[in-house]
């Protein structure tokens, strides 16, 4: 070293130079030691959030908005015009009704219907009253009457042809013009004819009447009758009954005011009958089916959810909008009132026993295919898997992943079959960690 400084100093060099050229020489010993040996930089380990696959239920289901409307609803019109003589009805009123005792809505009152009627009553009783003298035949004062009637005729007439004959021979003989044997004889024929007449009715009165003429005024009576319920048609007309038992929900009139042909006069249904109408866009409408399960809840009942059920599907699409109706039932008890809004999720399809991932978990690859990262042994491994029903944020697996194995969640974007892996979160005490095992945990999107 002196002899070193010696040389520097001989060529004016300062000792300075020289710390400098022993430290230059030091630093690239170094490093050709560093690489004589073969190392260099530590390894970077992807680090990864993971999971179980789970086995849980998992259903598809179907957003949809509807409202709450009642099947047995009805508005109540007018047939005929006429001053309406009784509506005590508010909106809100409870109506009931029954076969035997039915509730009366609404009164029009025509007098002039009433009196047809009354008009039509009593022609009805006088055809009766006919038919029935007919029916009884004929009384034997009657036929008494008769057979006096043909005495009498039969004693004038034997009287007219013994004055014939005594003014025949009068005449023959000349003691009386022929102009009395003219009048004698006319009067002789005339009783001819009135005994004739008489013993005909008394036949007629011995035999009843016919089968005909009671025939005929049986069609009479039948007659009045139908004049009769025409004019109680007209009559019921103007008075209306409640078709079943419900609520008013509307009224458009008061006593007093003039009720005109087809004019709504009253709205009323049933509460009881209340269910939720939906439209199920085309692209689901035919996987609907009676006896599908929902979830609904209600704007104007704020933090409750209900269970229904789907109880009627619509047999067509409406041609405008391209949906299908459908109607649903609530399962449990509500306050329900025609026109809440309804939010519904429907169950198109449920299982079980599904095996589920975070939707996180399954990554798709450029191909086209998808794959799942298993992580064991600090080590990823890509399996191709296939998925069915995603629901919040969870992915049915179909093949491919088996319940407990742990799969990657987050950290996964740059793995490769067989690389090492550091795992942070609650998985990572379930396998043996990558090469930086023991670094601070991090909770994962995907972690339960």
């Amino acid at each position: 070293m002196k002899r070193l400084d010696s040389i520097l100093v001989q060529h004016g060099m300062a000792p300075f130079v020289l710390g400098a050229c022993l430290l230059t020489l030091a630093i690239t010993g170094c490093r050709k030691g560093t690489d004589a040996k073969g190392g260099g930089a530590p390894k970077r380990v992807p680090t990864v959030a993971v999971e179980s696959v789970r086995k849980e239920p998992i259903s598809r289901q179907l957003e949809l908005t509807g409202e709450t409307v009642a099947v047995e609803s009805v508005v109540i019109s007018a047939t005929v015009e006429g001053p309406i003589s009784f509506c005590p009805w508010r909106e809100g009123d409870r109506v009931e009704t029954s076969r035997e005792k039915p509730a009366k809505l609404i009164e029009i009152n025509r007098e002039l219907y009433r009196a047809e009627v009354t008009a039509a009553e009593a022609a009805l009783e006088v055809a009766k009253a006919k038919l029935a003298d007919l029916r009884a035949g004929t009384r034997p004062e009657e036929i008494a009457k008769a057979q006096e009637t043909v005495r009498q005729l039969e004693e004038s007439t034997s009287f007219a042809k013994n004055d014939l004959d005594r003014i025949t021979k009068l005449v023959e003989s000349g003691s009386m013009p022929g102009e009395a044997l003219e009048k004698a004889r006319v009067e002789h024929v005339a009783e001819l004819s009135k005994l004739s007449s008489a013993k005909r009715q008394l036949e007629m009165l011995e035999a009843g009447y016919t089968k005909t003429a009671i025939a005929v005024q049986e069609a009479s009576v039948k007659e009045a009758a139908a004049r009769l319920d025409l004019a109680k048609a007209r009559l019921s007309e103007c008075v209306i009954f409640a078709p079943f038992s419900g609520t008013i929900t509307h009224v458009y009139v008061r006593a007093g005011d003039m009720a005109s042909a087809k004019a709504p006069l009253l709205e009323m249904a049933d509460l009881s009958s209340l269910v939720i109408r939906a439209a199920v866009p085309e692209a689901y409408a035919s996987g609907v089916r009676e006896g599908m399960v929902a979830h609904v809840t209600l704007d104007s009942l704020p933090g409750r959810a209900f269970a229904a059920e789907v109880v009627r599907v619509y047999p067509q699409l409406d041609r405008r909008m391209r949906t299908r109706m459908v109607e649903l039932a609530l399962t449990e008890p509500a306050e329900l009132v025609p026109g809440m809004f309804a939010r519904i999720r429907l169950v198109l399809e449920s299982v079980a026993d599904a095996v589920t991932v975070a939707q996180d978990a399954v990554v798709l690859m450029p191909t086209g295919g998808l794959v799942a990262y298993t992580v064991a042994d600090g080590k990823a491994a890509a399996r191709k898997v296939t998925k069915g029903i995603e629901q919040a944020g969870r992915v049915q697996i179909l093949t491919g992943l088996k319940p407990g194995e742990q799969v990657a969640v987050t950290g996964h974007e740059k793995l490769k079959d067989g690389a090492e892996v550091r795992i942070v979160g609650p998985g990572a005490g379930q396998g043996k960690a990558g090469p930086s095992a023991g670094a601070p945990e991090a909770k994962g999107r995907g972690t339960p």
